[in-house]
């Protein structure tokens, strides 16, 4: 049970409110119990960013500002969401959202492996696989690791425990870890439960075909094809009692293998059921994360009966859904962004300014690493070089975590900006390990960073385009406006910038300060 602190609102009066679908119902219901008026709607200037930067994790470009802009249609925002999931960039975004949780890294897996990996990965969401059929076939891989790719979702995972770990929190939702050596003090789950689901992996073995390692003490480093294979026999012991531990399934005390049952099979084809009580409300969930920035359950891969949900009805319901349509992420991406909750403003009113768990408004979210090197990247329309990767390839599109650098190599500067802020090593199946928080460091690439001058110095990026085409400074900073912001400058800002510009002993000097400005400004981080 979840208690909340209402405050003595005198006088308050809830104001009705148009709702979209389903998701607006729920969300509304508990705003107006709490005495809380959502906000209104965002505009369309902010709804365009936003549903780039959350489907595609990109900016649109200036011509297609302008032309959303322009379209008078009623239903433009239903059309604008149903082009975005249909894009290519779409299945990049996804890829790489589901290899920071699936331990898709250069260290363990290998370039080639973590390329087969990711290939993968896209080409299940590009093909609209759903997400059950999805998760299926990883907990059931085995072979090759490069020619069968999902097989290295367990080459990070090299004992029972770490495996029943890593699919407790990526497919239930669960932080299984303190029913290691004890009971789970904040939950329902048993040392017993722990080392039965442990028992499901037992029997995973590798054959190492080869190892081309450069660290020859790390043990944890693998360089080349590896076989993941499930062997006959093999168990796991519950170190208390010293009790074989028979596979069972978390919540259910029915299951009876016979012993040459494969067990991974059989755990794949119960996450996938529909009636699964777990699988389907933890990607609902984490859907809702990527989307609004908080989860239902927060943080999203920590459900337990101490944690509970800040809208359960609202959960219960989306979860229902989306497995009613057979677990399709576009189908729930679609159904959660046309919903007015998604398209709330993030200016706050007086009832709902201190609001943070209830979506009354839209959360401030800074760009993650990738999302800001590539708008830093278009606003200038200059490429970033990653090593070993084609120019022109994106940060979101990069397969894995560090490109093939041989020791006597340096990071190019955009590895070192991802780094810097916050991609993940993914070690960990937490989402937690990517961290946005802001650091002097980072104040200071945003600054004075070699990146960051080298794209606003560029002599044929976009600023030097324009000047070439002889644009008139008004002219420019409204292009800038557009290229960063997605929206035309206001009178106030227009006439401050061009001031600004004019006043420079340089043109192109000043121009670059004002862009450098813009690029560091909070609206755009």
């Amino acid at each position: 049970m979840q208690l909340a602190f209402v405050r003595a609102r005198p006088g308050f009066q809830w104001r009705e409110v148009s709702e979209t679908n389903y998701i607006d119902h729920y969300v509304f219901a508990k705003l107006r119990t709490l005495r809380i008026l959502p906000s209104t709607i965002c505009s369309d200037a902010v709804f365009l960013r936003r549903s780039y930067i959350d489907t595609l994790g990109i900016l649109p470009t200036p011509k297609e500002v302008r032309t959303f802009q322009e379209d008078l249609r009623s239903d433009k925002r239903v059309w604008l969401i149903d082009q975005l999931l249909n894009r290519p960039e779409f299945a990049d975004f996804w890829a790489l959202k589901w290899s920071d949780v699936l331990h898709n890294e250069e260290k363990t897996l290998d370039r080639k492996g973590v390329q087969a990996f990711h290939h993968w990965i896209r080409d299940c969401i590009a093909q609209g696989k759903p997400l059950n059929e999805f998760a299926r076939e990883l907990i059931a891989a085995k072979g090759s690791t490069y020619r069968h790719p999902a097989t290295n979702f367990y080459r990070a995972l090299r004992d029972p425990e770490s495996r029943a770990e890593a699919f407790g929190e990526v497919f239930l939702g669960i932080r299984l870890q303190c029913a290691k050596c004890h009971n789970h003090p904040f939950d329902q789950w048993t040392q017993k439960d722990y080392y039965s689901l442990s028992a499901f992996f037992a029997r995973i073995q590798y054959k190492i075909l080869e190892n081309r390692r450069q660290d020859r003490l790390d043990g944890h480093e693998f360089n080349g094809e590896q076989m993941v294979w499930e062997a006959r026999k093999g168990e796991v012991e519950q170190p208390r009692t010293h009790e074989r531990m028979s596979p069972r399934y978390l919540g259910d005390d029915t299951l009876k293998l016979a012993g040459d049952v494969d067990r991974l099979e059989a755990l794949a084809d119960w996450v996938a059921r529909p009636d699964n009580p777990f699988f389907a409300r933890t990607q609902v969930n984490r859907i809702w994360y990527h989307l609004l920035g908080r989860g239902i359950v927060e943080p999203n891969d920590d459900f337990r009966a101490s944690n509970p949900p800040s809208n359960g009805p609202l959960l219960e319901a989306l979860t229902r859904d989306f497995a009613a349509h057979h677990f399709d992420l576009r189908y729930l991406v679609r159904t959660i962004m046309n919903s007015r909750t998604y398209q709330l403003a993030a200016v706050p009113n007086e009832t709902n300014q201190e609001d943070e768990i209830n979506f009354s408004h839209a959360l401030l979210r800074p760009l993650q690493a990738e999302q800001l090197l590539d708008a830093l990247s278009q606003v200038s329309e200059v490429p970033v070089k990653f090593t070993s990767y084609p120019l022109g390839m994106r940060a979101g599109e990069m397969p894995g975590v560090r490109p093939a650098i041989s020791r006597e190599q340096h990071p190019t500067s955009g590895e070192l900006f991802l780094k810097q802020f916050g991609k993940p090593d993914r070690l960990l199946t937490c989402e937690c390990e990517r961290s946005d928080d802001a650091t002097l460091g980072r104040a200071f690439q945003l600054l004075t960073g070699e990146l960051l001058n080298r794209l606003l110095t560029a002599p044929d990026n976009r600023l030097g385009r324009l000047l070439a085409a002889g644009k008139s400074d008004r002219e420019i900073v409204e292009e800038l406006y557009v290229a960063a912001l997605s929206r035309p400058p206001n009178q106030t800002e227009l006439k401050t910038a061009v001031d600004f510009i004019a006043k420079s002993k340089n043109r192109r000097a000043g121009l670059e300060d004002f862009l450098g400005g813009l690029l560091n400004s909070k609206e755009f981080l």
